[in-house]
């Protein structure tokens, strides 16, 4: 075998990025918009393992779908990888890769099974001494399998790929000094989010960020520095303090990755027809007003409450004729939305960060 050098000159490179969540943080809706720009008009291709919740963004974003079932073995996730990147992916997303560590046929599965092998007994029948003795020596299979049959094929894929986790927040107990009684009494607090995934993953990454329910679509960074995850310097610019998820961040690491300028271009105005020219018109539709926006909110709150077809419509009926053309489209897609819900084909967090999102691309307008 010979060894050939070469010149290093700067190539597409490929990204690994983790966006870790608990429900309703608005981490697939992230994970699409961040998907878009980075494609830049490339294939997109989504393997779900959520019963095809992915598909509730079908009409938002264009995307190739597989419904992953299980078992998610390491040998499964990089198997649909490798799929995906053969028929023709630039950009991967997998929701969930939680998946892969507690889901059927996943890492604690195979642990649980080698517990019971090495105790030579059905795990359901181990006493609590038994499986705390077979604990760490189980995790040797499992973990080996991670690393070998996911993790060091992952490195040769070239495609962009994007991993949505579910997240769990932690809690601690500390001890404080309640004044009124002069004692001392004991407080829960939260000990931030972790991410449900084994437990070397994140370390893979080249980026990882962590969102919450209570701000969808917002990475947690804080003085320069992704809080429960790891964003480098270079790629800071391209998360703005206290924003969400955008396409221009998925564009702007586009561009980082492949060596070309990191600068955002400032949109061009469009041009006007010569009729146009005079009156200082143009033909492109009025952005919504604040207040319209608020009514939108307004609308999806008052929709959110109700439990039976015909109260959705009842609610409807109420807002309708205060909805105006430039929200009137958006109405109609919350108002399926809502009614999906009721069907059961969205659980109420996915229909509130899908609406989240609609109302946003309106607010950008």
């Amino acid at each position: 075998m010979t060894s050939t050098f070469t010149d290093a000159v700067r190539d597409d490179t490929s990204l690994l990025i983790a966006i870790a969540g608990a429900s309703g943080s608005g981490k697939t809706f992230s994970a699409l918009k961040m998907a878009t720009g980075l494609a830049n008009g490339e294939p997109i291709y989504a393997i779900d393992t959520e019963a095809k919740r992915m598909l509730h963004y079908a009409d938002q974003f264009k995307f190739k779908h597989m419904d992953m079932k299980p078992p998610f073995t390491p040998e499964a996730y990089i198997e649909a990888i490798q799929a995906a990147e053969k028929a023709g992916a630039k950009v991967i997303i997998i929701d969930s890769t939680s998946d892969e560590y507690e889901g059927v046929g996943g890492l604690q599965e195979m642990h649980d099974a080698e517990v019971s092998r090495l105790a030579q007994k059905p795990y359901e029948k181990l006493e609590g001494w038994q499986i705390d003795k077979f604990n760490a020596p189980a995790w040797k299979v499992p973990k080996t399998r991670h690393k070998t049959r996911l993790m060091s094929p992952l490195r040769q894929v070239r495609a962009y790929i994007i991993f949505c986790l579910r997240a769990e927040e932690k809690i601690k107990f500390v001890k404080l000094f309640d004044e009124k009684s002069g004692r001392e009494k004991t407080a829960i607090e939260s000990a931030g989010w972790v991410p449900i995934c084994e437990k070397r993953f994140m370390f893979e990454m080249t980026m990882s960020f962590t969102v919450t329910p209570d701000n969808p679509g917002v990475p947690l960074i804080e003085d320069g520095q992704a809080v429960y995850g790891k964003i480098q310097s270079q790629h800071l610019p391209f998360f703005p303090a206290g924003k969400r998820v955008t396409e221009d961040c998925g564009r702007l690491l586009r561009a980082w990755a492949r060596g070309e300028s990191t600068t955002k271009p400032q949109p061009a105005s469009p041009p006007q027809r010569q009729e146009e020219q005079g009156a200082g018109q143009t033909s492109q539709a009025p952005a919504p007003s604040s207040d319209q926006l608020q009514l939108l909110r307004d609308y999806h709150t008052a929709l959110a409450g109700e439990i039976s077809r015909e109260d959705l419509q009842a609610a409807h009926e109420t807002f309708k004729q205060r909805l105006t053309a430039p929200v009137m489209s958006t109405a109609r897609k919350i108002l399926g939305a809502h009614n999906d819900r009721l069907k059961g084909l969205a659980d109420a967090d996915a229909t509130n960060t899908y609406v989240d999102g609609l109302i946003e691309e309106l607010t950008n307008v």
